[in-house]
């Protein structure tokens, strides 16, 4: 800055001292907010002046500046564009000449100005107050962003955190011209850890690996989790490669030292890959996926290793590796979407629902069944973030029901034990609800037994409380597991659905004839709904029908299908239903 000066008021000592720049041609404006701030009580204000900025952009993103006062001038709308762009949060209060007009006004807020102040009518209360609601603003307003940046597990960076910091990070590398190190952390085979030990301890060994790596940063690098086991690590300043390789060395040594789970030790070894800006990539999307193939180049190797891209070296992505890299795009590009298989009424001959399914619609290979990357989305981290999306794309399909007319339609989504047992899972389903304004009365979460054995008590809880949003539930694959009846007395269940083993040779096998009977006329009794699956044929139809089951699906009916196929399909039905009253 020139022409600076430090203008801290005479008595007392300051409590909460903000400081406040004012940038000004005219001296006389920096005496004048002096005397005001002056008499602040308390004494809180300590103003920095300035007539010119020789390094705009650094002035404005300094730290230690909480709000700026800017005298309208030729610079006005340069510095204005500036901070909107790169100091958003920044509160810049506009010193004007007279009171604008409504257009004027509109220009200050699309260029960003927090308030304006007029020369002439500045009072000591007005400037005070202006000035404390600008800087509580912003302080709420970073305490928010903060935390939405954060990953409530381990306190560190989350997706969208990240994605910012290697954004701030870059553009710093340009304007200084230093380089800036990603890694790409894969811990190697943990999902051993979840099934021998369980999740609440494989969260513990999260949040543990994390400090660890955290203890060998310095405070100008940063580290995120990505989901699941999956980390990045972004620094700053790396000198070269070899600088990069010891870092990531020492993580590694951090992370493989022994863990005690349970009174065992336990060896983990991770997979990190890394990549340099701007001499591996000159995008952050370059520079992400290179650091993301090293990774998994890394992971084909035994024992913890690291590997940097190297332009010249040739990443094997075969098998798993590839099935990997595939679905991180997927889930980063959006490309997994919903079909639907409709559920029948079998008395009305009517839609009464729709399972959801997920579809993976690969560029290349077309739609696939999630038979062939479940597992792996599993074993990644990525059910959590998947099945989030599965719930937001299932209410979106509620609200263009209820468009067309189908409001009475039900729509089932799976959901799997990791899911149901996420803290976060009951607020963001009701997040999901608020903000598609869809009817939960109309959707169902389906569990398997197998998920509800898992940990009965805490699958109960959640339950209830999802209950307590209307939402309803049906038990999917009944009987197929450890069977127990408490499941329909004690859980909130609506709806069983009998497995497809149990209809695929009805009526002709007196075995699977008789379960599904006792099954139909059990559920009667306790007033819960019967769905069976995997029906192909009218003899099965026939036959449930006969035992008064409500509901059917399979493709007797139709395979899933996407939303938009669904007002013909019922058309359909509907000329197939009168052809059968007719006759």
């Amino acid at each position: 800055m020139q022409g600076k000066q430090q203008q801290k008021a005479p008595r007392g000592e300051s409590v909460d001292l903000r400081t406040i720049l004012a940038i000004s041609a005219n001296k006389t404006d920096h005496l004048i907010l002096a005397d005001c701030l002056g008499r602040a009580e308390p004494n809180r204000f300590n103003l920095s002046s300035s007539t010119s900025l020789e390094r705009p952009l650094d002035t404005l993103l300094d730290p230690s500046i909480d709000a700026v006062i800017l005298a309208s001038g030729p610079e006005t709308d340069y510095l204005l564009r500036l901070a909107k762009k790169h100091a958003p949060s920044l509160p810049v209060i506009l010193l004007l000449d007279n009171v604008p007009d409504s257009e004027q006004l509109r220009q200050l807020r699309d260029s960003g100005t927090q308030d304006y102040l007029v020369r002439g009518q500045l009072q000591d209360p007005m400037l005070h107050r202006i000035l404390d609601y600008s800087i509580e603003l912003k302080q709420a307003r970073s305490a928010l962003r903060e935390l939405s940046n954060r990953d409530a597990l381990t306190g560190t960076l989350n997706r969208a955190g990240f994605r910012a910091h290697l954004e701030r990070a870059m553009q710093r590398s340009q304007r200084y011209q230093f380089k800036t190190a990603l890694l790409y952390l894969n811990i190697d085979q943990f999902t051993n850890i979840n099934d021998h030990y369980g999740e609440q301890n494989g969260d513990s060994v999260i949040q543990t690996l994390s400090q660890r790596m955290l203890s060998k940063l310095r405070s100008s690098d940063s580290i995120a989790r990505l989901g699941g086991d999956e980390f990045a690590v972004v620094l700053e300043d790396v000198g070269s490669p070899a600088d990069m390789s010891r870092i990531a060395d020492k993580m590694l040594q951090a992370i493989g030292a022994p863990y005690y789970l349970e009174g065992q030790q336990v060896a983990i070894d991770a997979s990190i890959g890394g990549a340099l800006y701007p001499d591996n990539a000159s995008t952050m999307s370059d520079l992400m996926d290179h650091a993301r193939s090293a990774m998994l180049q890394a992971k084909r190797l035994p024992g913890g290793r690291f590997i940097a891209y190297n332009d010249h070296l040739q990443f094997d992505m075969e098998g798993s590796s590839t099935l990997a890299a595939e679905l991180r795009v997927a889930a980063r590009n959006n490309q997994f979407e919903l079909h639907y298989q409709p559920r029948m009424d079998l008395e009305r001959g009517q839609l009464a629902g729709l399972e959801a399914l997920l579809r993976w619609n690969h560029p290349e290979r077309g739609l696939i069944c999630p038979g062939e990357f479940i597992a792996e989305c599993e074993d990644m981290g990525l059910m959590k973030t998947i099945g989030y999306q599965v719930i937001q794309h299932a209410c979106c399909a509620l609200n263009w029901l209820g468009d067309q007319h189908m409001d009475n339609i039900v729509v089932a989504v799976n959901v799997s034990f990791s899911q149901i047992q996420d803290d976060r899972f009951v607020s963001a389903v009701k997040d999901t609800l608020q903000h598609t304004g869809a009817n939960p009365a109309r959707l169902e979460f389906e569990l398997t037994e197998t998920t509800i054995l898992q940990d009965p008590r805490s699958i109960k809880a959640r339950m209830d409380e999802l209950m307590q949003l209307g939402i309803r539930f049906s038990l999917d694959d009944f009987g197929t597991g450890f069977s127990q009846l408490t499941h329909l007395t004690e859980l909130p269940i609506s709806a069983i659905k009998v497995d497809a083993a149990f209809v695929r040779d009805l009526p002709h096998n007196p075995q699977q004839a008789a379960v599904c009977s006792l099954i139909i006329e059990m559920a009667r009794r306790l007033d819960i709904e019967v769905i069976a699956e995997g029906v192909e044929n009218h003899e099965q139809i026939s036959f449930l029908r006969a035992q008064n089951c409500q509901q059917v699906q399979g493709f007797y009916y139709s395979k899933a299908i996407p939303l938009q196929q669904l007002p013909r399909f019922v058309q359909e039905q509907r000329f197939k239903q009168r052809e059968r009253i007719s006759s």
